[in-house]
């Protein structure tokens, strides 16, 4: 009898756990998003203010260690200073797995992010500046969104998870 207790008790505990995870996987997309903002706008003001390149704008980027996307501009960087034969659209392409494989960013966020990157160096800075804007503004209303899934699914998926074990448990018992 005290087995079955303990492992009704492990159960629900694990339950309880996959709820978690699923939750702050909603928090962390939350927080990953509001970061690409940040870094767009950091990205806005490099080429405004700084008229750096876009390889050294990548790198800067790319040293920002505290946002989820630094491996994914380090890439951008390492591929535009060492491939010269490359274009930025396939150099975009063959890194954009970084951000899938390594981020909770979903493919709204993503193609936003490829989107403006493709526009980058095509127009004056003015007009990059405008689209960056753009795109920040796009991905404010995405945070609105995520910040709702918190809200409705994260919570629901956290509590029908603990509710799904215990129930699983009591038909155990």
């Amino acid at each position: 009898m005290q087995i079955k207790i303990f492992i009704i008790g492990v159960l629900i505990v694990c339950s309880y756990l996959i709820g978690e995870y699923i939750y702050k996987a909603y928090t962390k997309r939350h927080k990953e998003v509001n970061d690409l903002i940040r870094i767009l706008e950091i990205m806005r003001m490099d080429l405004s203010f700084g008229l750096y390149t876009l390889e050294e704008i990548f790198k800067r980027l790319g040293n920002r260690e505290e946002f989820c996307t630094s491996n994914f501009f380090k890439r951008l960087e390492n591929e535009l200073h060492n491939n010269s034969y490359k274009v930025l659209d396939e150099i975009l392409n063959d890194s954009i797995q970084i951000l899938i494989k390594e981020t909770y960013l979903q493919d709204k966020e993503i193609n936003e992010l490829k989107k403006l990157i493709f526009t980058l160096g095509k127009s004056d800075i003015e007009s990059q500046s405008r689209m960056i804007d753009l795109s920040i503004e796009n991905l404010k209303k995405i945070t609105g969104e995520t910040k709702e899934d918190i809200k409705q699914k994260g919570i629901v998926y956290r509590k029908l998870a603990t509710i799904v074990g215990i129930i699983i448990g009591i038909i155990l018992i």
